[in-house]
């Protein structure tokens, strides 16, 4: 877990960053945060490990919807189809460690595509190796899902058509699968049922 806990935490991650550090501590076992530069973990990632550091970013499963070619055999209706994508679990930070005792941290801040090193105060922040075997868990975890168990349109959550005949109209979750969702819809008086693909929906 994290040696100290900081008294003014950013609404959007469990750290602080703060530009520069008064003091750098040594490097240990314990892994550092590194606060990139907007998308550009991958850039801090590839320039820490060419500087000799041992790097990790957690990488999460999520849905993306993506346009289909027209004439595609993918296309269905026109629309859209929703595949997988993998982004930072937490944008704009990653863990790196020295990859021996003599290598300094101090240089990782200078590192291209990172902004600064997360600090408290004008200690550098350290997260224990059990917590990032904790966050490598969940990291697996999602990742291992399938596409159903990771969708936002969870059964009961009320969504909206998109790109379709009946565009706008709103229905009810009543199933989820890797390709289709189905939903409970009153059309004309009447309840239907109706498949879609998951690129065809939006949360109402």
């Amino acid at each position: 877990m994290l040696c100290k806990q900081d008294k003014h935490p950013r609404n959007d991650s469990p750290y602080t960053p703060i530009g520069d550090a008064m003091s750098l501590q040594e490097p240990s076992a314990n892994w550092y945060v590194a606060y990139t530069k907007p998308r550009q973990e991958s850039v801090a990632e590839i320039n820490l490990q060419r500087q000799g550091f041992e790097t990790y970013l957690p990488l999460f499963k999520v849905i993306k919807k993506q346009a289909v070619q027209p004439g595609s055999n993918k296309e269905v209706d026109g629309l859209t189809e929703a595949s997988t994508a993998y982004e930072p679990m937490f944008p704009r930070y990653m863990f790196f460690k020295p990859a021996s005792e003599k290598q300094s941290v101090a240089v990782a801040r200078s590192s291209r595509g990172v902004s600064s090193l997360v600090t408290f105060g004008t200690e550098l922040a350290v997260v224990t190796p059990d917590m990032l075997q904790a966050i490598r868990d969940m990291e697996a975890q999602r990742n291992n899902a399938d596409v159903s168990s990771i969708s936002p349109f969870q059964p009961g959550r009320r969504v909206r058509l998109r790109n379709t005949a009946l565009d706008g109209i709103e229905g009810v979750v009543q199933a989820v699968g890797a390709e289709r969702v189905v939903l409970l819809m009153h059309i004309l008086g009447q309840q239907k049922t109706l498949k879609v693909q998951h690129g065809q929906l939006e949360l109402a």
